[in-house]
């Protein structure tokens, strides 16, 4: 597993104290976007997509789209499969090649949880192919992924949840949410804190809408991967609309360079909090 991409750059991570983002694409601009932004940082990228765009694009020609966005990047872009629970369709990304899944099995019982995480897990590791998974339910709507109430994760039943599992990284919920916060959302920096001090990556979701502040004392405590979404969606559906309603006649082309480039803008930003370049948005 070591010459995983997905294990190789949580390693590096690691070593350098920081977290990789790891950012929701859904189109070849918004890969193109994510990729020119760590670029243009020299920093390493996560690429992920939902179960729902797979399934829209279809697992190998998704493979193909982040491919093409990654090659010749210089740096290290992994590409994973992000809250998936229908365990055939893990399966079919581990055989076309993806180097990740997260397999959310939360909203089960906590032995069927780790039962299913595990079947996968060593499914994917007999062909190289790393594993998230995530304990505790975490909060707020991720296209098919929703959920109105946490359920949060505790140190013992995580760390066992870790250890029979078999998962290369792991997602408690702490607090954080998917989607749009609303109001100031209660965290639990002391379960990150125990947990950054044990060996498996701590994957930060719900990143969309965390002050650089809140990113940075995460990140110090062990986060280190931490997932964008929603503000990549925003990014770009806000600067569709703006352009679509302006008096300014755009052609295709020109018209995506100026999406690509907001895209682009937001997600460097954020990057530049995960990689300690940048102290406020």
């Amino acid at each position: 597993m070591n010459n995983n991409r997905f294990v190789q750059v949580l390693k590096d991570a690691d070593e350098k104290g920081i977290a990789v983002g790891a950012v929701n694409i859904f189109n070849y601009l918004t890969a193109d976007a994510a990729v020119t932004a760590a670029k243009e940082l020299g920093v390493n990228l996560i690429i992920q997509t939902s179960a729902a765009t797979v399934e829209h694009f279809g697992a190998q020609c998704l493979y193909d789209i982040v491919d093409a966005a990654r090659k010749d990047a210089g740096i290290t872009v992994a590409l994973h499969l992000d809250h998936c629970r229908k365990k055939e369709l893990g399966k079919l990304c581990v055989d076309t090649g993806w180097d990740a899944v997260m397999m959310d099995f939360s909203q089960l019982p906590f032995e069927e949880n780790i039962a299913n995480t595990r079947e996968v897990a060593r499914y994917a590791h007999e062909r190289g192919v790393a594993i998230e998974g995530e304990i505790g339910v975490i909060s707020g709507v991720e296209e098919e992924i929703a959920a109105d109430k946490e359920v949060s994760a505790n140190y013992e039943d995580t760390m066992e949840f870790v250890r029979r599992s078999e998962i290369d990284a792991i997602a408690p919920a702490i607090g954080t949410a998917h989607g749009i916060y609303h109001g100031v959302p209660k965290i639990n920096f002391d379960l990150v804190e125990k947990l950054g001090k044990e060996a498996t990556p701590i994957v930060i979701h719900g990143g969309s809408g965390l002050s650089a502040e809140t990113f940075r004392k995460l990140i110090e405590l062990g986060g280190r991967k931490v997932n964008i979404s929603t503000l990549v969606k925003n990014a770009y559906l806000d600067t569709i609309k703006t352009l679509v309603l302006s008096e300014k006649k755009y052609a295709p082309i020109p018209f995506d360079t100026e999406v690509k480039k907001v895209v682009t803008a937001e997600i460097k930003k954020h990057l530049e909090v995960f990689s300690g370049m940048r102290e406020e948005f």
